[in-house]
């Protein structure tokens, strides 16, 4: 009898138990993040989905990563994406085709770029008369490139002309080859470029270009109609800064595992530059935009008279900053 009652009250515990569990998962909203590939710079859409921060403020995340930011954002406003870890460019030239893909975080607002060039050429003027690499026409890297050069009394297809190579591999194959001076990378490739023995001309964070690099981004309509899920969204997005700022172990154990990094040199160069260019609390750049808008003016007449303000939506931010979270978050 009393072996009876013992069981009765095990399965009762039991039942309570997995039906506890079972809401617990119920609770955790499903929801798609597209990321424009797997570098440094976007380390930090995966960095709060491996250490279970997303699930800590109740999201269950797939991490979706596309070859490039064109094809994230046809997803975005497909709505097979629900937020979008990418470029500010990106974000900026989708609006201006009608769409209504929105920033809501700023996370890094310059350029992680390295000016990097072959081994005989130590000074910019040395570059007059060559080639210089970038991804395509009216990329970021282009726009990097064109800035490092106008800086140092250069012009740009004057002086050195501009080619199209494709990603920083591409490029930087190019370099190694001699068919280009110079190209744009971001690190660690610079530490593999100064190992091999060519010369970083200019760390583009150190000129001091406002540049909306990298960004978090919803559609409007998503926005309006799950205010709740990108409050969610915002909260983890930037307790994954927070571990970034201060668990240095944890991160590159993350980054080491995600971008395959077994070298401790690189991976302490990707740990630090990074850290260096995040913003704790990830406002939009307001002047780094207006950059962007006027240089894409340049060569599409809708960016002409748009603001900064006509492409982010920083409410949820603002509110949850406004609320102490952010703070809250570093005194722990």
């Amino acid at each position: 009898m009393k072996t009876k009652g013992f069981l009765a009250l095990f399965l009762l515990f039991l039942s309570v138990f997995l039906g506890a569990t079972a809401h617990a998962q119920q609770k955790l909203e499903k929801v798609i993040v597209g990321v424009a590939g797997l570098s440094g710079p976007l380390a930090h859409a995966f960095i709060p989905k491996d250490s279970g921060l997303y699930e800590k403020y109740g999201l269950d995340v797939d991490l979706v990563f596309f070859q490039g930011g064109t094809q994230l954002i046809q997803a975005t406003i497909a709505g097979s994406v629900n937020f979008a870890v990418t470029a500010g460019p990106e974000i900026i030239n989708a609006r201006l085709g009608g769409s209504d893909v929105i920033m809501i975080l700023g996370y890094m607002n310059t350029l992680p770029y390295s000016i990097v060039a072959a081994k005989e050429i130590t000074r910019f003027e040395q570059l007059k008369g060559g080639k210089a690499a970038i991804s395509k026409f009216g990329s970021t890297s282009d726009l990097a490139m064109r800035f490092a050069l106008e800086r140092n009394g250069l012009v740009p297809n004057k002086d050195v002309a501009i080619v199209q190579l494709g990603d920083q591999t591409t490029r930087f194959a190019g370099l190694t080859g001699g068919g280009v001076q110079t190209t744009v990378i971001s690190p660690p490739f610079d530490i593999t470029a100064k190992k091999m023995g060519y010369h970083v001309l200019a760390d583009m964070a150190d000129l001091g270009l406002p540049y909306q690099h990298e960004t978090a981004a919803t559609t409007e309509r998503f926005l309006r109609e799950h205010p709740d899920t990108v409050r969610k969204f915002v909260r983890g997005f930037i307790a994954g800064i927070h571990l970034w700022m201060t668990d240095e172990k944890k991160t590159k154990e993350i980054l080491a595992k995600r971008l395959r990094i077994k070298d401790q040199e690189i991976l302490d160069e990707t740990y630090s530059a990074y850290k260096k260019l995040t913003e704790k609390k990830p406002y939009p750049t307001l002047k780094g935009i207006e950059f962007q808008v006027e240089d894409v003016a340049r060569r599409n007449p809708k960016a002409k008279g748009m603001k900064p303000e006509d492409f982010i939506n920083i409410s949820i931010l603002r509110e949850l900053d406004q609320s102490g979270f952010i703070d809250d978050l570093y005194k722990k």
